[in-house]
């Protein structure tokens, strides 16, 4: 007897350290993985806010031009820093951010160069400056960009020595001007208020359908390290789902106060919409992935389930493509329906409690999914097979992890 629980112990160590030489072997896969993940989404984002890109050095440079050879000023440094932050490099509130940036800026170099002439530059005044710019800036307007604006150009003015000219309040002038053209280019390139928020969207389900996808390959191999990546994966996707909301309230504001953009309200509603559910699906992923780790680890393959995860990253598939083109979403509801009407716990008699609650989870990931793709919540729980109540209370409402 002592002998055999000495083998069984060490029969249980070598497990575990064969476990742990292959998470220590999959470092450097991993590691690519999430290196070629990161520069995917950057090189996404280089492309996306191109047009931002453009128009900084066309602007910065314009205004830097006008100040030097029409202004005749010799280093209007002002100009170009004020179109070029008022602008931005990412597509966001274009028109109220050039506006705060622009006025807050202007204001600012306004102000420093008024108590320059009038006590001059040191320590002292630097601090006086800073004070009197950001009572100032406090009381003008509670938006924080213009505030900063206000103090960091005061600051400059009292910082910098200002270069012989023989026009009054030249750095004035010279922030008015970089303000001026970020302003113009934000009113001569209007912005489309579904543009962001559907290329957002089609981010986040292809991120869905890629995870989904994961989750269905090891499950089918009892692939650890895969499940691991999907797992890490699902985990890296709130950066898209935070970037979508803000979009979402920007393109509301822009449906309010632009014609052009009114006219796609109801996309961003909609839009709007398959955001919420999105993340919730998502939420719940995060729990199943977990899950799909612990079960793999154990070395027992799931072929049944895994053709559950993967007929939902097909419909998930079929929603990114709608959301992306801004067309109509009825083929991906039929692929959800479809995936969604599969999704019953009790049908292998051979499941135990883990298997039919990975089923039950993916009945929530399957609401969440249809509901993104438009229809009601008992419209899409009507698409599940019946369970009695007590499996029921599982579809109730979302994973929140």
């Amino acid at each position: 007897m002592p002998y055999f629980r000495y083998s069984e112990y060490s029969t249980g160590e070598w497990q575990r350290g064969l476990m742990a030489e292959i998470r220590v072997g999959g470092l450097p896969r991993r590691g690519f993985d999430v290196v070629s993940h990161r520069l995917r989404l950057g090189l996404k984002r280089v492309w996306v806010n191109s047009g931002q890109l453009i128009q900084i050095p066309i602007a910065a440079t314009a205004a830097y031009t006008f100040c030097v050879y029409v202004l005749g000023h010799p280093y209007p440094f002002l100009a170009a820093v004020a179109s070029a932050v008022g602008i931005g490099p990412v597509a966001d509130r274009r028109l109220r951010r050039a506006l705060e940036i622009g006025i807050g800026a202007t204001f600012g170099v306004l102000v420093g160069e008024m108590l320059v002439n009038l006590y001059g530059s040191g320590i002292w005044q630097l601090a006086l400056t800073l004070v009197i710019g950001l009572v100032i800036g406090t009381i003008l307007n509670s938006g924080g960009i213009f505030i900063t604006q206000i103090a960091v150009q005061s600051v400059y003015v009292v910082v910098v020595p200002a270069t012989a000219t023989s026009m009054p309040f030249p750095r004035t002038l010279d922030a008015l001007t970089g303000s001026v053209c970020a302003i113009l280019l934000a009113f001569l390139i209007p912005r489309d208020a579904r543009k962001v928020p559907r290329r957002l969207a089609a981010d986040m389900l292809e991120e869905i359908d890629d995870v989904l996808t994961m989750m269905k390959r090891a499950l089918q191999d009892a692939d650890t390290s895969m499940a691991g990546r999907a797992l890490e994966r699902a985990r890296e996707t709130q950066n898209i789902i935070d970037s979508w909301g803000s979009s979402l309230r920007i393109s509301r504001e822009a449906a309010k106060i632009n014609a052009r953009a009114r006219r796609h309200a109801a996309e961003v509603t909609r839009l709007a919409r398959a955001h919420t559910f999105s993340d919730r699906a998502m939420r719940t992923m995060r729990v199943i992935a977990r899950r799909v780790v612990g079960i793999t680890e154990l070395g027992v393959d799931k072929p049944v389930i895994a053709v559950y995860v993967g007929s939902l990253a097909e419909g998930a598939k079929k929603l990114e493509i709608a959301l992306r083109r801004g067309t109509d979403r009825s083929l991906a509801e039929a692929a959800l329906s479809e995936a969604a009407g599969a999704l019953d716990p009790r049908a292998n008699s051979d499941w135990d409690i883990h298997d039919e609650s990975l089923v039950l989870l993916l009945r929530t990931v399957a609401v969440d999914l249809l509901q993104a793709a438009g229809l009601t919540r008992d419209e899409a729980q009507s698409r599940l097979p019946p369970l009695d109540d007590t499996a029921a209370e599982a579809d109730e409402g979302p994973i929140v992890e």
